[in-house]
């Protein structure tokens, strides 16, 4: 079975692609009817459902049955309730089923009392020490960040991380910003944008208290405004995408589908 590192899989595009994120729980059904091809799926891990007990959980499984599919899987991996003899573990089981992608993160309500793992940056340095380059790892990045919170980032590309995938934003500004803000940092690995595809301005309100990102008033009246006259916020997001597409260059975006697989392949089909 091929194994693809996110970095190389990405680099091979000339035009546009795309990956989804999925949750473990997204159905065999909802994938084998898929109509639309991503470049890889990322597995959320969720570690206060699981507790790390053993192997058989649900994002190990789904990351089996996604590579048993052909798929190219990337597996988000939390320090959150982590001991390193279970990460060990588990580690050598992805390499067992081919998968060599990892996005590694703190983790949801994270508390250093039940982890052997402090902080991301900790995570990385370990698995890239432990399992060489077997390993693509990304990082999480959110636009808005600045200072202290950038260099912490810097941190973690220069413990072993490859890429960075950053939460979703909605402006091409903010994206600019932070894209230019880690160049002058000396941050030179590829940077994934992360997409959240919305209908209007409930659904965009309903992710924004759920991943507590920040969004300018600007936005928020405009959506509003397009949803009077009947423009949906995926009008917006397609604008996004071809400003980022021809401000950047950038080719490969991420879509958080939350299990909306339908809603975002006839989405993406229209790019």
């Amino acid at each position: 079975m091929t194994l693809g590192k996110i970095t190389d899989l990405i680099k091979q595009t000339n035009k546009f692609s795309y990956s989804f994120e999925v949750t473990p729980d997204v159905t065999v059904d909802e994938i084998n009817n898929l109509n639309v091809e991503p470049v890889f799926f990322s597995v959320t891990w969720h570690a206060k459902n699981h507790k790390c007990e053993n192997l058989d959980i649900a994002p190990l499984r789904m990351a089996k049955f996604l590579r048993s599919k052909q798929h190219h899987v990337l597996l988000h991996l939390t320090c959150d309730m982590l001991k390193k003899d279970y990460l060990d573990q588990a580690l050598a089981l992805l390499q067992e089923q081919n998968v060599c992608n990892l996005l590694v993160m703190l983790g949801e309500k994270y508390d250093a009392a039940t982890s052997d793992f402090k902080s991301a940056r900790e995570l990385v340095a370990y698995i890239r020490a432990s399992t060489g380059n077997y390993f693509c790892i990304g990082v999480a990045g959110s636009p808005d960040h600045t200072g202290e919170k950038l260099l912490n980032l810097k941190e973690k590309i220069d413990s072993g991380a490859d890429f960075i995938l950053t939460q979703a934003f909605f402006e091409k500004e903010v994206f600019n910003n932070f894209a230019k803000t880690c160049k002058e940092l000396g941050i030179t690995v590829p940077i994934i944008p992360g997409v959240f595809l919305f209908e209007n301005l409930k659904q965009l309100n309903g992710f924004i208290n759920l991943c507590k990102v920040k969004v300018s008033q600007d936005l928020l009246e405009q959506v509003k405004n397009k949803e009077e006259s009947n423009i949906t916020g995926q009008e917006i997001l397609k604008k996004l995408l071809h400003d980022l597409i021809a401000d950047n260059e950038i080719k490969h975006f991420h879509f958080f589908t939350l299990n909306k697989l339908d809603v975002v392949s006839d989405f993406v089909k229209e790019i």
